[in-house]
């Protein structure tokens, strides 16, 4: 048997999670001075409610010792492990249980242990994730599954849009020139995320018109595959959501959703107000 191991940027729903038996490696979220296991011993609503207080919380990646116990318990039960984590590029979270891994399979020599950076986060690692456990239930080989994998990652799109630049200059993620800037004219930064980073590739004028942009470039890169289930996440903001899903249904008639709100750990830096897409340029 296969286990599909993540962790908690990947916004997966619950529901899922426990349908394929999903193991999900919880970071932590710092509330002034205080550590809590992200959606183990806080919500995600509850981080949402601290930073409308204007309370800022801090992120930390997962614990060496609980990591390292929970990949040992179905190594001990003979499962073999694929872990698909947070892009390595924002965060130190890939590396430590890849360590971890590599230090186990010295242990556990018979068993097949691998670890994947997904290159990106959110829905968009958990697209990749949600398909690999439905595969590996379904039978799919090892070598194989880590293929189709690694064709996922090179497919996979994130564009968004933050309404809101100020959690982000406060995050270093953005230059505090450009976000002053853009808040003061009303522009609304479009991203997307390259080889494992974020990247500014629009501004435009207004809300409305960031969210017809990212409408209009999903529709350009989802051309290939047009009746996919595209992932929608958004900080706190249903109704933008919402927005967001008939203007791409507009658009890819035949595709469906899966809509959840952005994990604590990606929405402490992203702030409250925005809207992620992702999807796959074509079926893997």
């Amino acid at each position: 048997m296969i286990r599909i191991f993540t962790d908690s940027t990947t916004d997966i729903p619950q529901s899922v999670v426990e349908q394929y038996g999903i193991v999900v490696l919880p970071l932590y979220v710092v509330i002034e001075g205080r550590e809590y296991l992200d959606r183990v011993e806080i919500g995600t609503k509850d981080v949402y409610a601290y930073m409308r207080q204007n309370i800022v919380p801090k992120t930390a990646q997962v614990n060496y010792v609980d990591t390292q116990a929970a990949l040992r318990e179905h190594l001990e039960a003979g499962e073999d492990i694929i872990y698909i984590g947070f892009s390595a590029k924002m965060s130190g979270t890939y590396q430590l249980v890849a360590g971890i891994m590599s230090e186990l399979r010295e242990e556990y020599p018979l068993r097949r242990i691998e670890a994947l950076d997904s290159r990106g986060g959110s829905l968009a690692t958990g697209i990749i994730t949600m398909r690999a456990a439905e595969a590996a239930a379904g039978g799919t080989a090892f070598d194989r599954l880590t293929a189709r994998i690694h064709s996922m990652i090179a497919n996979i799109e994130h564009v968004f849009v933050i309404t809101d630049l100020n959690w982000m200059i406060r995050g270093g993620r953005i230059s505090k020139t450009l976000g002053y800037t853009t808040n003061l004219l009303g522009l609304k930064p479009v991203l997307d995320v390259d080889d494992g980073e974020m990247e500014v590739i629009h501004i435009v004028r207004g809300t409305k018109r960031a969210m017809q942009k990212v409408a209009d470039i999903v529709a350009e890169r989802a051309r290939e595959y047009p009746n996919q289930a595209i992932g929608i996440t958004h900080a706190d903001d249903v109704g933008a959501a919402e927005s967001m899903k008939a203007l791409i249904k507009a658009r890819l008639p035949y595709c469906s959703f899966v809509t959840e709100m952005i994990g604590a750990v990606l929405g402490v830096h992203i702030g409250i107000g925005g809207v992620g897409v992702f999807f796959l340029r074509k079926d893997c």
